[in-house]
């Protein structure tokens, strides 16, 4: 069931898989009903996958019936519910429970590959948005003038301390992330 991720089919139907076994079908007993969450996973993952925009997204899947047959979808989601179900999928119990569950198929297929390759740590820090040096550089002059005692060293610090963080474990021998940890500081 869980292939080697080669297409971007591929991961839709591997995405839907995932979602069937976590994810209930309605966020509520009163919801429309159109979509389940597993198949708007699936959508979410094949735009992450792809770099896409909502709209990009819904575009390529209007493109696409056949991907769409074979997760049981008549029609493509629009890019407002694609958004929607974004806010609604992404959350910190959810994400854990699928990465568990993910661990846990490739655990059953034996494609992690333990044995050859342990697994690897990485962290890294994000920049929240993009900034010009000419930016940072106003920035900087403004931060001296306004703490002159603080060192150079001791700026840069408060200011990595605010930005966003991510620590990963990664199988060494699939490349499949085992675990994720984000945060702030």
């Amino acid at each position: 069931m869980m292939e080697t991720c080669k297409s971007p089919r591929t991961v839709f139907r591997t995405a839907y898989e995932l979602g069937r076994r976590v994810l209930p079908d309605q966020t509520s007993k009163f919801s429309r009903k159109d979509f389940t969450l597993p198949q708007l996973f699936a959508c979410l993952v094949l735009r992450e996958v792809q770099h896409l925009s909502y709209r990009r997204a819904e575009a390529l899947l209007k493109d696409c019936p056949d991907w769409l047959a074979e997760i049981g979808l008549a029609h493509a989601p629009d890019h407002n519910t694609l958004w929607r179900a974004f806010e609604v999928l992404v959350t910190i119990y959810r994400m854990n429970r699928m990465l568990d569950v993910q661990v846990w198929l490739f655990h059953q297929s034996r494609r992690q590959q333990l044995y050859q390759k342990p697994v690897a740590f990485d962290g890294s820090c994000y920049e929240v948005r993009h900034v010009s040096r000419y930016f940072e550089r106003r920035c900087q002059e403004t931060r001296k003038r306004k703490n002159p005692e603080k060192t150079a060293r001791e700026r840069r610090s408060q200011a990595i301390k605010a930005l966003p963080k991510i620590g990963m474990a990664v199988a060494g021998g699939c490349h499949l992330i085992v675990s994720a940890v984000t945060l702030t500081g």
